[in-house]
């Protein structure tokens, strides 16, 4: 289940050392650290937060309950909330699922309580035989429809059977909102056995962890053993057309896991395919045959859709507002180098080019573990953007283990206690303690399941693939300097003796180490106001706390210092404050029943 999480835009850091000069302008193009984003230009995961249940719905008849099904009803948002809420309303016929539920269980239904993420609105369902059930109702800020709830069903069915997956079984789905009655795309399933890993973690002790790590290395194992022939989404072959289907499901050389008369790759199912005035676009959305017509996909997306759409300074998140005016000749010019990198920023090492399924969000909350000291794996949820797609992009560690701001050895050595150790407090070195076997656990994932994969200079050859895909909302800055780093380290990167189709001189370099000073000092201070006034993505704060909220906020810009609003002004000539609506307030939504 997407959960509100914290905002993570392009980070970029102030670098500690220079890298090794070439000429002048490659002396100053220092390579830049940038911490790889949540979002997808790729699928990708999620921090470490618990997840957040929603609020309990009373099962009742008559408009209101149904209202409360169809709203966004587990928290708000400071800014943008109309736009917000629109993105999560979905209207559709609660006794049309009433009767799906009854008709595939064979018993009527007793009670609905909803659980919401950011994506879906889950409808835990208590049947007239004691018995449970999952219905899933995808809301329109998910994905494309059809191909996102189609994909998914056909993603769990793979996994399940042909790799041995715990995932749970589906008993009705349909992709089709406008003919099946219930007016929504839906998925009917079984409730995952076990325990939600979020819900007992902390009080696990560390062979229970060790447990859970070693259990999800084995399940990706079977994963990685699935090589695909191209790149894109998993579909049953019926619901797509075969013009847009790959010619085969396995890659050459792969082992077989049957189905091939079942299954295809076809289209990317993702959202950032589809977000906006893309949907309506004709875009390459796949299968691709090749890592580099997937990267540069994603560069001729966002042309066609810069060229065509975007509108300065709009943004659907203002703490990713960026300094200063948006011109598209600037994002077109940019790109265009972009793709003209691609070949060297591409492993050559055919085990890291496999496309390969790998789930996109393993945070606590989608996986479930046994009710027992042993704490196995017993289910794995939300398969929901999953695709097949380049190993070295697609494979990072899963969120519950991210070790933020610890500096972990490299290779195949583990982390040690400080050599100070000895020496701190009784409450410092349980602190230590702690955070020593965290890391550990961090290393041995690593170790066993990413060092067989590593590629070198990952950061490099990755930063770029993910700028790409979102310069008009994160700004041009975190891809020119993605650029920038790729131009310092051409020789190390690229294999035959081409020249770098890079250029940049030194007032340039110069212009953009002082941009990505500007764009760090901006960035520490919304930081700062995140935490200040505890908020998640988006502005998203839970409902009884939006009140207390909003009357800090409304205080709050008026009391800073002169000094401290001039300065920002300068920073960011338009309207600096981001709390505040930056998005048109869109139609009301649309009723589908």
């Amino acid at each position: 289940m997407k959960v509100p999480r914290s905002p993570v835009a392009l980070r970029i850091i102030r670098p500690a050392t220079a890298a090794k000069p070439i000429n002048v302008s490659r002396k100053l193009a220092t390579a830049v650290s940038i911490t790889p984003p949540s979002y997808l230009s790729l699928p990708p995961p999620g921090p470490p937060h618990p997840l957040i249940p929603g609020l309990p719905v009373v099962t009742s008849l008559g408009t209101e309950y149904n209202e409360n099904l169809f709203r966004y009803t587990s928290g708000r948002w400071l800014y943008n909330e109309s736009q917000q809420m629109a993105q999560r309303y979905i209207k559709f016929d609660v006794a049309a699922l009433h009767r799906v539920i009854a008709s595939v269980c064979a018993s009527p239904v007793v009670s609905m309580e909803k659980k919401e993420g950011l994506f879906n609105k889950t409808l835990m369902v208590t049947l007239a035989n004691g018995r449970k059930v999952a219905a899933r109702i995808k809301n329109p800020i998910a994905g494309p429809d059809h191909l996102m709830t189609s994909s998914e069903v056909a993603t769990m069915d793979f996994v399940r059977h042909n790799l041995g997956i715990p995932v749970p079984k589906i008993l009705a789905w349909s992709s089709h909102a406008p003919n099946n009655g219930v007016g929504a795309e839906y998925i009917i399933m079984e409730c995952a056995p076990g325990v939600q890993l979020s819900t007992v973690w902390r009080t696990m002790d560390s062979r229970q962890k060790k447990t859970v790590v070693n259990s999800l290395v084995a399940l990706e194992q079977n994963m990685l053993n699935a090589k695909f022939a191209q790149y894109g989404s998993l579909y049953y072959k019926d619901d797509i057309p075969e013009p847009k289907r790959a010619p085969r499901l396995y890659a050459h050389g792969s082992r077989r896991f049957g189905s091939e008369d079942k299954f295809c790759i076809g289209p990317i199912a993702h959202r950032n395919f589809y977000e906006d005035e893309r949907a309506t676009m004709d875009l390459d959305r796949g299968p691709w045959s090749s890592p580099q017509d997937y990267l540069r996909s994603l560069a001729l997306r966002e042309e066609a859709w810069i060229s065509r759409f975007a509108k300065p300074n709009i943004h659907d998140d203002p703490f990713r507002n960026v300094s200063g005016p948006q011109l598209k000749e600037e994002h077109l010019q940019c790109l265009e180098q972009y793709r003209s990198i691609i070949p060297a920023i591409v492993p050559t090492a055919r085990k890291v080019l496999a496309s390969n399924l790998w789930h996109p969000d393993l945070n606590p909350g989608n996986i479930f573990v046994s009710d027992d000291e042993e704490r196995r794996v017993v289910s794995i949820i939300d398969w929901q953007g999953c695709w097949a797609g380049p190993a070295y992009l697609q494979m990072t560690s899963p969120s519950f283990l991210a070790c933020d701001g610890a500096e972990l050895p490299s290779g195949l050595d583990f982390p040690k206690l400080p050599s100070e150790y000895d020496a701190m407090s009784l409450d410092t070195k349980a602190t230590m303690r702690e955070d020593h076997k965290s890391q550990i656990l961090h290393k041995l994932y690593e170790i066993k399941q990413l060092y067989p994969y590593r590629v070198s200079h990952r950061e490099t050859r990755t930063m770029p693939v993910r700028a790409a895909g979102r310069t008009w909302k994160d700004g041009i800055l975190p891809l020119r300097l993605a650029l920038l780093d790729i131009f310092s380290r051409w020789e190390e990167l690229s294999c035959s003796d081409e020249p770098c189709p890079l250029r940049f001189t030194r007032d340039e370099v110069q212009e953009l180490k002082r941009q990505r000073d500007r764009y760090v000092d901006w960035h520490d201070f919304l930081d700062d106001m995140r935490v200040t006034f505890g908020m998640r993505l988006y502005g998203w704060v839970s409902p009884h706390e939006y009140p207390s909220k909003r009357a800090l906020l409304e205080g709050t810009r008026s009391r800073l210092p002169v000094a401290l609003t001039s300065q920002l002004e300068e920073i960011l000539p338009q309207d600096w404050w981001p709390f505040r609506d930056t998005v048109p307030l869109p139609s009301a939504p649309e009723v589908r029943v």
